[in-house]
């Protein structure tokens, strides 16, 4: 029928009432609702938008849709022998507890919403979005973003040229995208996060963390337990970890705070803050690096440990610290270039801070507990 300078063809269907549903078309986006009472339905709509009405009919016959049943699957195949201009999408709706829901597309965007059990999503071409999933959910383009809003199980959500968008997921995480940002709000296991090119953002981990990033920065909040944070190209920031941290960095600030245990963290080009709330027992060997730029350390007043820091270009930088333990000391000509040193034992010392700076201030702060 007429659509405005176009022309439409709508075929609609139902499917055998099972608990596991597989759609695979050649091309087309893909919309899966869960929720109806009436069992699996589908709606395919083609367009063309130009054209005469038999050239219209002859384009549609092209791609033809087919229902039944294969092993314990309702299937929707979608296939076509020569259509080159139409667009097709594909609605189908279903009973929300549906154990496992499958689709495959070509080309063209895919959505998912409201499904009790577990996805699988695919697409050569498009974007992805998918929302109140209870089980696992594994999804992948070769371009375009991901979107992602409850899922209630593990979570896989791989692109080869987009953005990664995750509101919560209920088990572990792994999102991977060759060009785009990921923003994770929370994560209640374990998550592991790498971009080829941009920035990673999570607000809540409760497992371990791993994120990764070739050029971009790392804003991470709170972490329950340890972290891996790299970025080559970019800043690193950490509201708190409950595990071992460590965060390295080819050029951009390093700003940690919250670490309850050790960590590691080196810059190739700029400064480092960390903010230590550790307490003996939990304190373990730590090191923090940078060649240009300043280091600031917050220790808590009471926690154990032994000091070792060093500038080594210390012409016109200088170390401050607010422990009296704390010696610092100086190798070199007054007016050139020389080494200063600062080393001291804490409430009786306990694991080893190594501090040092090529070309830089440390300072050694008193933090609260």
């Amino acid at each position: 029928m007429r659509s405005g300078n176009g022309w439409v063809e709508v075929v609609s269907g139902t499917l055998p009432s099972l608990r596991n549903l597989k759609v695979g078309t050649d091309f087309g986006a893909v919309t899966v609702r869960g929720g109806s009472p009436q069992g699996i339905t589908y709606t395919v709509r083609k367009r063309l938008n130009s054209g005469s009405e038999s050239h219209a009919r002859h384009q549609f016959e092209m791609f033809t849709v087919r229902g039944y049943q294969k092993a314990d699957f309702a299937v929707l195949e979608g296939e076509c022998t020569g259509a080159e201009k139409i667009a097709v999408d594909i609605s189908v709706n279903v009973p929300r507890d549906l154990a496992l829901v499958k689709i495959e597309t070509r080309g063209g965007s895919v959505s998912v919403t409201d499904i009790a059990g577990r996805l699988e999503a695919e697409t050569a071409g498009g974007s992805i979005h998918i929302n109140d999933i209870g089980g696992a959910v594994k999804a992948e383009t070769s371009g375009g973003s991901i979107d992602v809003g409850n899922v209630g199980g593990d979570l896989r959500a791989e692109t080869a040229g987009g953005s990664i968008n995750i509101r919560s997921a209920g088990g572990k995480v792994h999102a991977e995208t060759a060009g785009g940002s990921i923003e994770v709000g929370s994560a209640t296991q374990s998550a592991y996060l790498s971009t080829a090119g941009g920035s990673i953002q999570v607000k809540r981990c409760d497992g371990e963390l791993r994120a990764a990033t070739a050029g971009g920065s790392v804003e991470i909040g709170d972490v329950g337990g340890g972290a891996i944070l790299e970025t080559s190209g970019g800043s690193i920031r950490l509201a708190s970890a409950k595990g071992v941290v460590r965060a390295t960095t080819s050029g951009g600030g390093i700003r940690l705070s919250g670490l309850t245990h050790g960590v590691t963290a080196k810059n190739a080009a700029g400064p480092i803050s960390a903010e230590f709330t550790a307490s003996k027992g939990s304190f373990s060997e730590s090191y923090l690096e940078t060649s240009v730029g300043d280091v600031i350390v917050f220790l808590p007043p009471d926690l154990p440990v032994t000091v070792r820091a060093t500038i080594d270009a210390a012409m016109g930088h200088r170390m401050i610290t607010d422990f009296p333990e704390v010696k610092v000391s100086s190798e070199g000509g007054e007016w050139g270039t020389h080494e200063i040193y600062g080393q001291g034992a804490l409430n009786g010392g306990g694991p080893v801070l190594k501090i040092h700076t090529t070309a830089g201030n440390i300072e050694l702060r008193r933090g609260k507990r």
